[in-house]
Protein backbone atom coordinates (compact mmCIF):
# COMPACT_ATOMS: atom_id res chain seq x y z
CA UNK A 1 0.00 0.00 0.00
CA UNK A 2 1.52 3.42 -1.07
CA UNK A 3 2.83 5.20 2.06
CA UNK A 4 2.71 2.52 4.46
CA UNK A 5 3.35 -0.87 5.12
CA UNK A 6 1.38 -3.58 7.17
CA UNK A 7 3.64 -3.50 10.53
CA UNK A 8 2.18 0.37 10.72
CA UNK A 9 -0.80 -0.85 10.99
CA UNK A 10 -1.42 -3.78 12.71
CA UNK A 11 0.28 -5.21 16.36
CA UNK A 12 3.09 -7.96 16.04
CA UNK A 13 1.02 -10.83 16.37
CA UNK A 14 -0.74 -10.09 13.34
CA UNK A 15 1.90 -8.78 11.78
CA UNK A 16 3.85 -12.08 12.17
CA UNK A 17 1.50 -14.27 11.16
CA UNK A 18 -0.38 -12.65 7.84
CA UNK A 19 2.41 -9.93 7.38
CA UNK A 20 1.42 -7.48 4.80
CA UNK A 21 -1.55 -9.76 3.68
CA UNK A 22 -2.69 -8.21 6.80
CA UNK A 23 -4.19 -4.92 5.07
CA UNK A 24 -6.66 -6.64 2.25
CA UNK A 25 -7.52 -9.22 5.39
CA UNK A 26 -8.28 -6.92 8.05
CA UNK A 27 -9.20 -3.10 6.95
CA UNK A 28 -12.23 -1.52 5.70
CA UNK A 29 -11.66 -0.44 1.98
CA UNK A 30 -12.99 3.52 2.54
CA UNK A 31 -10.58 3.13 5.47
CA UNK A 32 -7.65 2.53 3.01
CA UNK A 33 -8.48 5.68 0.88
CA UNK A 34 -9.20 8.21 3.74
CA UNK A 35 -5.84 7.69 5.34
CA UNK A 36 -4.24 7.92 1.90
CA UNK A 37 -6.24 11.07 0.40
CA UNK A 38 -4.95 12.81 3.84
CA UNK A 39 -1.58 11.42 3.32
CA UNK A 40 -1.71 12.69 -0.42
CA UNK A 41 -3.09 15.70 0.11
CA UNK A 42 -1.06 17.14 3.72
CA UNK A 43 2.02 15.33 1.94
CA UNK A 44 3.69 14.45 5.27
CA UNK A 45 4.37 11.18 7.16
CA UNK A 46 1.56 9.79 9.04
CA UNK A 47 2.75 7.79 11.73
CA UNK A 48 -0.09 4.79 13.31
CA UNK A 49 1.86 2.17 14.89
CA UNK A 50 5.60 2.26 15.98
CA UNK A 51 6.59 -1.22 17.58
CA UNK A 52 8.37 -2.69 14.70
CA UNK A 53 11.04 0.17 15.23
CA UNK A 54 11.22 -0.07 19.29
CA UNK A 55 8.60 2.56 19.28
CA UNK A 56 5.77 2.35 22.15
CA UNK A 57 2.69 2.33 19.87
CA UNK A 58 1.19 -0.89 19.07
CA UNK A 59 -2.68 -0.44 19.27
CA UNK A 60 -3.00 2.37 17.17
CA UNK A 61 -4.37 0.59 14.04
CA UNK A 62 -6.17 -2.40 14.16
CA UNK A 63 -6.93 -3.96 17.83
CA UNK A 64 -7.75 -7.78 17.97
CA UNK A 65 -9.36 -9.88 21.03
CA UNK A 66 -5.42 -10.46 22.09
CA UNK A 67 -4.62 -6.56 22.12
CA UNK A 68 -3.78 -5.61 25.70
CA UNK A 69 -6.49 -2.49 25.18
CA UNK A 70 -8.86 -5.29 24.54
CA UNK A 71 -7.95 -7.49 26.87
CA UNK A 72 -8.56 -4.99 30.08
CA UNK A 73 -11.81 -4.13 29.19
CA UNK A 74 -13.90 -6.98 30.15
CA UNK A 75 -16.85 -6.15 28.34
CA UNK A 76 -18.03 -5.99 24.94
CA UNK A 77 -15.80 -3.52 23.10
CA UNK A 78 -16.35 -2.91 19.37
CA UNK A 79 -14.57 0.00 18.73
CA UNK A 80 -13.84 1.03 14.92
CA UNK A 81 -10.34 -0.79 16.32
CA UNK A 82 -11.36 -3.79 16.34
CA UNK A 83 -13.29 -4.18 12.78
CA UNK A 84 -10.67 -2.51 10.96
CA UNK A 85 -12.72 1.17 10.21
CA UNK A 86 -10.37 3.48 12.83
CA UNK A 87 -6.68 4.02 13.58
CA UNK A 88 -5.62 6.96 15.88
CA UNK A 89 -2.59 8.97 14.15
CA UNK A 90 -0.55 11.54 14.14
CA UNK A 91 1.07 13.88 11.41
CA UNK A 92 4.32 14.98 10.79
CA UNK A 93 4.73 18.47 12.19
CA UNK A 94 1.31 19.36 12.86
CA UNK A 95 -0.46 18.88 16.25
CA UNK A 96 -3.72 16.43 16.56
CA UNK A 97 -5.98 20.14 16.69
CA UNK A 98 -4.33 21.36 13.26
CA UNK A 99 -5.06 17.87 11.62
CA UNK A 100 -8.62 17.96 12.44
CA UNK A 101 -8.99 21.45 11.71
CA UNK A 102 -7.37 20.65 7.97
CA UNK A 103 -9.52 17.61 7.86
CA UNK A 104 -12.83 19.49 8.75
CA UNK A 105 -11.89 22.24 6.25
CA UNK A 106 -11.49 19.94 3.40
CA UNK A 107 -14.57 17.36 3.95
CA UNK A 108 -16.11 17.67 1.11
CA UNK A 109 -13.51 16.34 -0.67
CA UNK A 110 -12.94 13.27 1.55
CA UNK A 111 -13.98 10.17 -0.46
CA UNK A 112 -15.90 8.71 2.29
CA UNK A 113 -17.88 10.10 5.51
CA UNK A 114 -15.74 9.44 9.27
CA UNK A 115 -16.22 10.11 12.82
CA UNK A 116 -13.48 12.41 14.74
CA UNK A 117 -12.55 12.15 18.18
CA UNK A 118 -11.96 15.69 19.52
CA UNK A 119 -10.21 16.66 22.90
CA UNK A 120 -7.15 14.12 22.44
CA UNK A 121 -3.60 14.64 21.43
CA UNK A 122 -4.00 12.45 18.69
CA UNK A 123 -6.18 11.71 15.79
CA UNK A 124 -8.47 9.61 15.77
CA UNK A 125 -10.34 8.95 12.68
CA UNK A 126 -12.95 5.99 11.77
CA UNK A 127 -15.04 5.26 8.30
CA UNK A 128 -18.95 6.73 8.80
CA UNK A 129 -22.13 6.41 7.19
CA UNK A 130 -23.91 9.28 5.93
CA UNK A 131 -26.17 10.95 8.46
CA UNK A 132 -28.81 13.32 7.22
CA UNK A 133 -25.88 14.74 4.65
CA UNK A 134 -23.29 15.57 7.70
CA UNK A 135 -19.82 14.15 6.10
CA UNK A 136 -17.62 14.39 9.36
CA UNK A 137 -19.33 13.31 12.84
CA UNK A 138 -16.99 14.74 15.72
CA UNK A 139 -17.65 13.00 19.24
CA UNK A 140 -16.24 14.09 22.56
CA UNK A 141 -17.39 17.18 22.29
Amino acid sequence: MKYFKAYELVDKQVYDKFGEDSIQRFFDPRLLKVILFIRDSLGKPITINTWHEGGRFSQRGLRTNMSPIVMIKHKLYLSGHVLGMAIDFDVEGMTAEEVRLWIIKHQKELPYPIRLESKVNWVHLGVDTFKNGIKIDIFNI
